[in-house]
């Protein structure tokens, strides 16, 4: 039985993190992807870490092969016309091309939409840059994830009262624009099986970023509050939900026991204190948080997080440790399906994530290696381009396969 997306054909003009994790998705569901690269100007994921034994090298980096794991990549030279014409044949084949150019840039080009869809009716373009195509700051506003979280709201509401931001951990928006991306592709091709049209999606990474803060926009639209760092864990309108230090270096563990049944079954697991009447009801709770949390807190501090967790759990209290990089890498719901192995020429072996997804009735993709710069050139202008060697030798020559 072949792969959900086995045949599609996508064209991953994206760079950094939002375009090629989209690119990653559809080829984990069986799409062929090509990777439009550049080794004049490099995609900077390549100059990313971490590198395979701490050396630093445009192949070497283990954040490259994670995002564009199982692509073909080519280098082509988009301002010289003979290359635009060998992106315009892979247009012909593709039927999902994917960019992440600044808004203007693919116009002057002349690799646009409105020209793609002339070429190809049937072809779905996905742009997705911090602000999308249109408004009063789309243009001229460049940027990556960072920027995107700031836009957004998320960084202000991170940190301390009283300090400034602490912002989100890395270019957060990067990882959220490819979840809105994706569910968009996959609505545009079944539109495109009854009607048999392309679209152009526009995401605005900023706004999908939005998606995630909703709440804190409610607050403001319904009440005209902005909400502001708290320096805490939780809702404020929850008890107890937080995070609570536990035995050794920078261990925590997570609990939400806020709910009728989960605080019935926290209390007695817990016990003490928490068995006083005034935290019989949420308001009380909410009232008495900070006596009620450091009571909570002198219990958890001399255990085991994972220890406290299994408890809890057992209990069917939601808790779970504060993972760290250690923690995930043996956690055995991750170690059983989610980290691959790859076998690379350059860094030799190395472990990256899988698929997000289990499928019940199609398989899986095996996971491969993300491609060296321009690996698969002149075997994709041959193979889907159509070009001879003769050809393809010229265009080596005039340096526009670089």
């Amino acid at each position: 039985m072949s792969a959900p997306l086995a045949g599609l054909r996508v064209l991953d003009m994206g760079w950094v993190m939002v375009g090629p994790v989209s690119g990653r998705y559809l080829a984990d569901l069986g799409a062929d992807v090509v990777k439009l690269e550049s080794a004049r100007r490099v995609d900077p994921l390549r100059t990313l870490g971490p590198f395979k034994d701490g050396k630093p090298g445009l192949e070497r980096s283990i954040s490259y092969h994670n995002l564009n794991a199982g692509k073909r990549s080519i280098t082509v030279d988009l301002k010289d016309p003979r290359g635009r014409e060998a992106i315009l044949r892979l247009v012909d084949w593709a039927d999902v091309v994917i960019e992440s150019f600044s808004p203007g840039v693919l116009e002057t080009l002349q690799l646009d939409y409105p020209r793609l869809a002339a070429r190809n009716p049937r072809i779905i373009m996905v742009s997705t840059s911090l602000l999308g195509q249109t408004g009063p700051h789309a243009r001229g506003t460049a940027g990556v994830g960072t920027m995107g979280a700031a836009m957004s709201g998320a960084s202000l509401l991170l940190g301390w009262p009283g300090h400034p931001p602490c912002g989100t951990y890395g270019p957060w928006t990067d990882s959220v624009a490819p979840r809105f991306i994706v569910p968009s592709v996959l609505a545009a091709l079944h539109r495109r099986r009854s009607t048999g049209e392309g679209c152009h999606i526009d995401v605005a990474q900023a706004e999908a970023g939005i998606q995630f803060l909703s709440p804190a926009w409610y607050q403001y639209a319904a009440n005209g509050t902005v909400p502001q760092r708290r320096g805490h864990a939780g809702s404020p309108l929850k008890a107890p939900e937080g995070i609570f230090r536990c035995a050794g270096q920078d261990r925590w563990i997570a609990i939400d026991a806020s709910a009728g049944g989960a605080w019935r079954r926290f209390r007695a697991t817990v016990g003490g204190g928490l068995l006083d009447g005034a935290f019989d009801t949420l308001i009380g709770r909410l009232r008495g948080r900070e006596a009620l949390e450091r009571m909570i807190g002198q219990w958890t501090a001399p255990q085991d997080a994972a220890a406290v967790e299994q408890l809890l759990q057992a209990a069917g209290v939601p808790a779970h440790v504060v993972s760290s990089a250690s923690d995930l890498a043996a956690d055995p719901d991750l170690t059983g399906g989610h980290y691959r192995r790859i076998d690379d020429p350059v860094v030799g072996e190395a472990v990256i994530e899988g698929p997000r997804f289990r499928l019940a009735r199609t398989p899986t993709c095996e996971t491969r290696r993300g491609p060296r710069i321009g690996e698969h050139t002149q075997a994709v202008l041959r193979d889907i381009c159509g070009y001879d060697d003769a050809a393809i030798a010229a265009m080596q020559e005039a340096g526009i396969l670089r």
